[in-house]
């Protein structure tokens, strides 16, 4: 034990030495270039892996960020080696600058012989040109695939479009088929003669159609009262007058309406105004306050009308298709002036005033 720490001391012992400046013959010039130059590259040493420090204690993603440690370690030895060789100008502690080279070396060999196996594995990794490169087919993968996601939201949402559609459009079918058989079986009940069902019957479709065709140009999202009565009167040639706001209707209520429109029609030409040169006179009213519609279709300067016994097909239905497809009255006046009808029904989203507008409900 004292051997070894006898031989510790002698090699730390520096009485018998002379420091670093002597073999200079101590010139003034020599010793002090010797020294700002070990000065300055300690501090540039230190100032290295100082940096490399921060940047990896900020980046602790870096990959291999071990080596780059080691790298740190060597680098701040050769500084601390520079600045004991300032140290050993004036002094002759070599056994301490001899400990701190051997420290150096020992590090510079583990990582020399570290960096060599990670050197393919580093050559490995893609340069900046090909991260952009992959980054840039990632994007255009990333564009294909919301572009396909973008084309199937469109199929499925024109996929849901064309069922709402077929759905409507069997809706409306169904309906116009069963307004067929409506007037088919109404028709065909009433009249005795095949040829005069026949000629009743071509005509209450050609009504339906002419109302159809009206609903068609708005794209069955409703009709004009107005344009119902021009499309339903004027094939007639008769006179007649229209007046009072335009109302809005919707499709089924365009139907009926339409119907109607015909029914009446028929019969002022037939026993009312229009069969002895008269007219009809069509007014619209809406009362704001009480919410509530009247048509009133009033036949003037025809012959003398009285209440039918039987009601007919047209009589039916006014005073219960319509009636009851509103949720108002219809009535029917006969009198020496002629046929007058009259609807009062309120005010809903079946039949309203052109400007009229509903209350938005409330969000919950």
């Amino acid at each position: 034990m004292n051997g070894l720490r006898d031989s510790i001391a002698y090699f730390f012992n520096s009485n018998a030495l002379n420091p670093h400046g002597i073999c200079l013959m101590w010139r003034p010039e020599l010793i002090w270039t010797h020294a700002v130059s070990d000065i300055l590259i300690g501090i540039a040493y230190f100032s290295i892996p100082l940096a490399l420090g921060v940047f990896l204690w900020h980046r602790r993603d870096v990959k291999f960020s071990w080596a780059i440690w080691m790298f740190v370690g060597f680098i701040m030895l050769c500084g601390v080696t520079h600045f004991m060789m300032v140290w050993t100008l004036w002094n002759p502690d070599y056994g301490i600058e001899a400990l701190i080279k051997a420290s150096t070396a020992a590090v510079s060999v583990v990582t020399a012989f570290a960096l060599w196996p990670l050197l393919p594995r580093v050559i490995a990794l893609p340069s900046p040109l090909e991260l952009e490169r992959r980054i840039a087919e990632r994007d255009a993968a990333l564009a294909e695939l919301r572009a396909a996601m973008d084309t199937m939201v469109e199929m499925r949402e024109h996929e849901a479009r064309q069922k709402l559609l077929l759905d409507e459009l069997n809706h409306r079918v169904k309906n116009t088929l069963a307004s067929v058989q409506s007037i088919a079986v109404q028709t065909l009940s009433r009249e005795a003669e095949p040829e005069v069902a026949k000629a009743t019957f071509v005509e209450r479709l050609m009504a339906l159609s002419s109302t159809h065709n009206l609903l068609v140009k708005r794209s069955w999202e409703g009709a004009s009262f107005h344009d119902l009565v021009q499309a339903s009167l004027d094939h007639y040639g008769q006179p007649f007058d229209l007046d009072g706001p335009d109302l809005s209707m919707a499709p089924n209520t365009a139907v009926s309406l339409g119907m109607a429109l015909h029914e009446l029609a028929t019969n002022a030409v037939k026993y009312g105004a229009w069969s002895k040169g008269g007219r009809v006179a069509i007014s619209t009213a809406a009362d704001r306050t009480s919410g509530t519609l009247t048509i009133v279709w009033r036949e003037q300067g025809g012959p003398v009308v009285n209440a039918p016994g039987p009601r007919g097909f047209g009589s039916r239905l006014l005073e219960q298709g319509i009636a009851g497809e509103l949720g108002g009255a219809v009535r029917l006046d006969f009198d020496g002036q002629g046929l007058t009808c009259t609807i009062r029904t309120p005010i809903g989203r079946a039949l309203y005033p052109e400007d009229w507008t509903f209350p938005t409900p409330a969000l919950a």
